[in-house]
């Protein structure tokens, strides 16, 4: 009898096992590829460019997709709500600490110079298209610390979560209980 649970257990653990690895893989993938992003939005200074906004924000969501449709297919087309968002959400974890680290790096190591730039083109931006930030007394300089960067790092990762509960719901095939 014990044999039997242990060898339950042991498979149970197996499947996550594969789930956790595909999704790190593809978080790597999905994380080199953010970073280059992130580095040619430095480069070239785009900091108001809309486009490249809207990328970054939408870059990490095929990845964590792709995890999970990747986890499903190595289960043999099963895969739990559970195990769904576990793909999702450490993809997320390895793509968005890539970000965090390589932000901070960035933007307060490397070349704190970026920082002004980055505001006065954000601020440019805003006054520019009569946003409601273009007030100055509304408009908030960001804070280039730690703290603030982790927090950046906690919010997208619970924000972007959501979307990993609700493909996994999609994708979601629960194998078939043995007796």
């Amino acid at each position: 009898m014990q044999t039997i649970i242990f060898v339950f257990l042991k498979k149970k653990n197996i499947l996550d096992q594969i789930v956790k690895k595909n999704a790190f893989i593809v978080g790597l993938i999905g994380a080199v590829a953010n970073l280059a992003l992130v580095i040619y939005i430095w480069q070239i200074q785009a900091f108001s460019s809309v486009g490249l906004g809207i990328a970054m924000m939408i870059l990490p969501i095929p990845f964590g997709i792709a995890a999970q449709w990747w986890s499903k297919s190595s289960l043999n087309s099963y895969l739990s709500l559970k195990q769904g968002v576990l793909a999702f959400f450490l993809c997320m974890l390895v793509i968005f600490l890539v970000d965090f680290i390589a932000n901070y790096l960035i933007y307060v190591q490397i070349d704190p110079g970026a920082q002004a730039i980055a505001e006065k083109a954000t601020e440019e931006f805003a006054q520019k298209n009569e946003n409601a930030l273009a007030n100055q007394d509304v408009f908030k300089k960001p804070v280039y610390s730690l703290g603030s960067y982790f927090t950046g790092f906690i919010s997208k990762l619970l924000f972007y979560t959501i979307f990993g509960i609700l493909s996994a719901l999609i994708f979601r095939k629960e194998a078939p209980q043995q007796a």
